[in-house]
């Protein structure tokens, strides 16, 4: 069996975040969980465990099936975990993605009020 790896260490290497910087700063900022405890950058992870990554307001679950390597292309890092996130929030995340991809046409008139730019930044999971 494999030794563990450092939380930081898996989240950049499964690439689960672009970089191992922002992989820690998620795990300082509270983030991210290891086993439904708040996961701390030098936790270990083991093959089994389940990660919970808060990403615009939503978590994704993660199930590490086996720890990746170093230097591995995107496509097979990404074998060595599987989503196990709640369809209904598969949903809601597609519906967030697709409300910041589209501006929309231009408004002409007024610009938006308080409470409706308000309403445009939680729609947009801002």
């Amino acid at each position: 069996m494999s030794e563990p790896l450092r939380l930081d260490h898996y989240l950049f290497r499964a690439r689960l975040t672009k970089s191992r910087s922002q992989a820690t700063n998620a795990c300082k900022e509270g983030r991210v969980h290891l086993n439904d405890q708040v996961g701390k950058a030098s936790s270990d992870v083991k093959a089994g465990d389940l990660v919970k990554i808060r990403e615009k307001g939503l978590y994704r679950h993660i199930r590490v099936v086996e720890l990746p390597g170093k230097n591995m292309p995107k496509n097979v890092a990404k074998l060595t975990w599987e989503d196990e996130t709640p369809e209904d929030v598969k949903k809601q995340r597609e519906l967030i993605n697709l409300a910041q991809r589209s501006k929309g046409p231009r408004r002409e008139g007024p610009r938006p009020s308080k409470k409706e730019r308000r309403d445009l930044h939680k729609l947009r999971g801002q």
